[in-house]
């Protein structure tokens, strides 16, 4: 999996690389930074890397976003390799961080996932 790509591709579409950026304004748990994490996302991180990242850190540093999602997406990347004896690859690292560890197989993740390819085309040229 090429990370250094995914990110870009994530990051483009999910705040267009502002750090000020906040979404899902619409949930009690909102969405910050680059890579728009959530503190349900943030916990998961922390407990299954053993850290305490705080949802500040995540806001200023673009760095620590990303390590966030590569960590996440790794842990349940092992996960869905165990359950599928398939690879992790961009479309599942994508549904997973929009849709959960389960996002893969989630057809609420479907549209991301289209945005994602456009958006990693656009990027490609």
């Amino acid at each position: 999996m090429n990370w250094s790509l995914f990110l870009v591709v994530l990051i483009a579409i999910e705040s267009g690389g502002d750090p000020s950026e906040v979404g899902d304004t619409h949930l009690r748990n909102k969405a910050y930074g680059v890579c728009q994490i959530r503190q349900p996302y943030l916990d998961d991180v922390n407990r299954i890397m053993g850290t305490d990242v705080t949802m500040d850190e995540v806001r200023r540093s673009e760095s620590v976003s990303r390590w966030c999602v590569v960590s996440y997406l790794r842990h349940y990347g092992n996960r869905y390799t165990s359950i599928t004896s398939r690879s992790l690859d961009m479309e599942v690292a994508a549904r997973m961080h929009n849709g959960g560890p389960d996002g893969w197989k989630k057809s609420s993740t479907d549209r991301y996932w289209m945005k994602f390819q456009a958006e990693r085309l656009r990027c490609s040229r």
